[in-house]
């Protein structure tokens, strides 16, 4: 599968996890290291089984992957939260090996590549990648193998980033089974704040507005209400380090939304409904194209 002695996930939280079992599920024969900042979260994931070490020292594990025969590669995963990156980076920094490779699973990938160039002996060595995968649940108990099967990965190397790296970070994601596209770092985040981040301000908003409209609403939501809004149930730390970390593209995003927003409240103030008909349509028709384009059922 992999040739590699060690996979160190560094956060074994639902992606660090979900990646542990998936790789474990899929026949990986090395060894699968987990490193945690807390031990109830430790203790959580070595009830899943597919954990070969869990410790709460990133030096530990990497130097215990260091020491293992066979294979000259080991690979990192930053699977912690983005604002926790800079310490990770530090202490990774510090068990620096010529054969380490290093990504990470955060959501956006400018500012990780920056704290890479910065922080690591030889970046070249380093692979942005995001797994657009993921749930409003967390923690470990909330793992699943099947969490990346059929989602695409983008995987963000720059013009400086190894070869070979790239290609076993790609390796990696393809063997969990994810359709990996390339592609330029600020790219990424311009591109996941409107598919990703977007989605859960709006979200999140819409529950505010709800809410403060005196609760009689809430009394009569249901399913509509219950999918619209299901991911502002997500980690609200979690989402404060992905908006403070790509900020000019989720304040781009938004003014692109309130134009959108303006023009269905011009339609509807004008009484047009055939423009409104049509922007409907429109909205419609490229839903269901991208859903066919997905694999989607009916």
């Amino acid at each position: 599968m992999l040739e590699l002695k060690q996979v160190t996930i560094i956060g074994t939280g639902l992606l660090g996890a979900s990646l542990a079992l998936a790789l474990r599920e899929r026949g990986f024969g090395g060894r699968i290291v987990g490193v945690g900042r807390r031990e109830k979260t430790l203790e959580e994931a070595r009830g899943l089984g597919c954990f070969d070490g869990l410790t709460t020292s990133t030096a530990e594990a990497l130097e215990e992957a260091r020491g293992l025969p066979g294979g000259e590669r080991h690979l990192a995963v930053l699977a912690a939260p983005l604002g926790h990156f800079k310490e990770i980076f530090g202490k990774v920094a510090v068990c620096d090996d010529p054969g380490l490779i290093i990504t990470d699973v955060g959501s956006t990938k400018a500012s990780v590549c920056a704290l890479a160039d910065e922080l690591l002996p030889d970046a070249t060595r380093f692979v942005g990648s995001h797994p657009m995968a993921g749930s409003e649940q967390q923690g470990p108990t909330a793992a699943d193998a099947k969490l990346f099967e059929g989602k695409p990965c983008v995987v963000t190397p720059t013009g400086k980033t190894n070869d070979q790296a790239i290609q076993l970070v790609e390796a990696l994601w393809e063997a969990v089974g994810m359709n990996v596209i390339e592609m330029e770092p600020n790219k990424h985040d311009r591109c996941v704040a409107l598919v990703s981040h977007l989605p859960h301000a709006v979200a999140s908003m819409l529950v505010k507005v709800v809410t403060e409209d005196g609760g009689d609403a809430l009394a009569v939501a249901s399913t509509g209400f219950a999918s619209t809004t299901r991911i502002a149930a997500g980690d609200p730390a979690l989402w404060v380090d992905i908006f403070q970390t790509n900020k000019d593209a989720v304040i781009d995003s938004v003014d692109k939304m309130m134009d959108e927003l303006t023009r269905f409240k011009k339609v509807m103030a004008r009484g047009d409904s055939g423009a409104l008909k049509r922007l409907l349509d429109g909205a419609k028709q490229e839903r269901d194209d991208w859903g066919t384009r997905r694999g989607e059922q009916g």
